[in-house]
């Protein structure tokens, strides 16, 4: 099965040049920063943060028969997740966002200086 999957990645991978997939490595912390910005800003907007939570519904469905060739029925776990909200300490969440503005200016020094590398050590 790892194979399989491996296989389906694989035209993925040989689409990206060395040099994309080098500038995306280089970016990664970069990307995850502004992704923990985004959330801070859409938390601090809205008053409270959204978070995941399962829900367990069971379905019934038929599993078999018994030895007459009567259906048998059987409990199914389906589980859904939704987005409930939660709150937070909206000064804590803004210090967090201040934070991770000085953490993403830092690294966006470090990202541009890494992305002209990779073009010098990879060019197209």
């Amino acid at each position: 099965m790892r194979w399989l999957i491996s296989l389906a990645v694989l035209p993925l991978l040989v689409a990206c040049s060395e040099q994309q997939m080098c500038i995306s490595r280089a970016t990664k912390d970069l990307r995850q920063v502004q992704s923990f910005i985004k959330e801070a800003e859409g938390n601090l907007g809205r008053g409270y943060a959204l978070v995941e939570k399962e829900y367990i519904d069971y379905d019934i469905e038929r599993c078999g028969t018994n030895d007459e060739g009567k259906p048998i029925f059987c409990r199914v776990p389906d589980v859904h997740t939704r987005m409930v909200p939660k709150s937070i300490d909206l000064d804590a969440e803004a210090a967090k966002l201040a934070a991770l503005k000085k953490k993403e200016a830092q690294l966006q020094i470090e990202a541009n200086a890494a992305v002209e590398a990779c073009k010098v050590q990879y060019p197209e």
